[in-house]
């Protein structure tokens, strides 16, 4: 099914298109969120209310913003993220044992619109890859990044403005991916 058939029949209240949308993405938008978490039951739950507010939230998306995929991969981004922030989540961190942390599904496959930020980091050197990994793929805020890392608040804010730099740099000729790089980059100052 193409992503506009997909989001017109979602508007359209299709409990077919959602439960096609939950088996196409699911297990993508899992990773995010079990990356944030590090706990498979909360991301489970988060998973849930991801796909609940994208089935609510539908008619705010738009094509030519974002694709489909991205928009879903924000939601439950900023889903993942505010459950990691919340003090009873953090308490019962302190005891999860490791087995949560791991998710694996058979047959997953990765949306050909979605942005492979482990690759584009890949890219940076260690002291910029580090700085965007904590504050991008684990939902870290500046200044816990800072703590976490133990180098002063200036320098990570200037290290994620050169690496939001030479990703842009990167990305300027692919189709689509600048796009997902200035998303990346408004996430990042939404957290400042």
């Amino acid at each position: 099914m193409q992503a506009e058939e997909l989001v017109r029949r979602l508007k359209d209240q299709d409990e077919q298109a959602l439960a096609y949308l939950y088996d196409q993405y699911a297990g993508s938008l899992m990773g995010i969120i079990i990356r944030i978490l590090g706990n498979r039951e909360a991301a489970e739950d988060i998973l849930q209310r991801t796909m609940l507010k994208v089935w609510i939230n539908i008619e705010s998306f738009n094509s030519e913003k974002s694709s489909l995929y991205t928009w879903m991969a924000t939601i439950a981004r900023n889903t993942a993220i505010d459950k990691r922030r919340l003090k009873s989540f953090k308490n019962n961190q302190k005891t999860e044992p490791i087995d949560n942390v791991v998710y694996k599904k058979e047959g997953v496959k990765i949306s050909t619109d979605a942005i492979d930020v482990e690759k584009l980091t890949a890219k940076l050197e260690p002291k910029y890859k580090d700085v965007i990994e904590h504050i991008y793929l684990m939902g870290y805020t500046q200044q816990e990044t800072s703590e976490k890392l133990n180098i002063p608040l200036g320098t990570v804010k200037s290290r994620v403005r050169f690496a939001i730099k030479i990703l842009s740099e990167e990305l300027k000729n692919e189709k689509g991916l600048f796009l997902g790089i200035l998303l990346i980059a408004l996430l990042i100052l939404l957290m400042l």
